[in-house]
């Protein structure tokens, strides 16, 4: 075995393995697809225990950088993290962060009015009819069940897909992803959907003059908009504040 794992201290044995497992990783010692010695020899070669070993598999499974596969053929593989898992991991910190809307907006506002002025000196005629049939989509859905669950993050996606830059899309779908979250708690209503779709046309209308100046300030303008509507949403069992998600008082209206 040509792996230069050192055995682990008592008090933190899991966590010991998944860091020495993760720095080969990272340092490229262990590759995509490898498959890592059978659970016998690499605990003996840790010195810890099978379930040990185990718990140290759940984490990295957990963090996107192991794949336990079954069968004669099975083990444990290093696997390439996904965006999914990333973005996944994302969400779920967001929710238990609970963040006010004002937090949002702030992240939103520093990124996506610039992704739009990208968008609008590379942005091609496909890219265009793309963003239209998707308003077009959402208008007709005045229950706002396809606008929460799918097209409202589609748009955004398409546009930080124009912008090429991987760690921007990471974010920005993060985020849309969360705050679709928030508008299923907080009940977004057809009113609440129109608002989106007139400001995702004024986004379109910029782009296709290719206007990075004016395509910025409608993003802007959306981004407020936005948060706007999501404060003024009180039909949820909960509401967003500037503070983050709270259970309404229905006794107190």
């Amino acid at each position: 075995m040509g792996f230069k794992f050192e055995t682990v201290k008592a008090n933190r044995i899991s966590q010991n393995i998944v860091e020495q497992i993760r720095g080969a990783i990272l340092a490229k010692e262990l590759k995509i697809g490898d498959q890592l010695p059978s659970e016998k020899d690499f605990a003996k070669h840790f010195g810890v225990s099978k379930s040990s070993l185990r718990e140290a598999y759940r984490v990295l499974e957990a963090y996107g950088l192991l794949e336990i596969r079954q069968g004669m053929s099975g083990g444990a593989f290093i696997k390439e993290v996904d965006l999914t898992t990333v973005k996944d991991s994302l969400v779920n910190y967001f929710f238990f962060q609970n963040p006010g809307i004002r937090e949002y907006t702030q992240i939103r506002t520093f990124i996506e009015p610039q992704i739009v002025k990208i968008c609008a000196e590379k942005i091609t005629v496909e890219d265009i009819e793309y963003l239209e049939n998707n308003i077009l989509a959402m208008e007709q859905e005045p229950d706002g069940k396809h606008f929460i669950s799918d097209l409202d993050i589609a748009f955004h996606k398409k546009l930080v897909d124009i912008s090429k830059n991987k760690i921007i899309s990471l974010i920005v779908e993060s985020v849309q992803a969360a705050l679709i979250n928030i508008k299923r708690i907080v009940h977004t209503d057809e009113q609440f959907l129109k608002m989106v779709c007139d400001g995702h046309k004024k986004i379109v209308n910029a782009l296709r003059e290719s206007d990075p100046k004016k395509a910025s300030e409608a993003m802007l303008d959306h981004i407020n908009e936005v948060e706007k509507g999501m404060m003024a949403s009180k039909k949820g069992s909960m509401i967003i504040t500037e503070k983050g998600l709270l259970k309404q008082d229905r006794g107190s209206k």
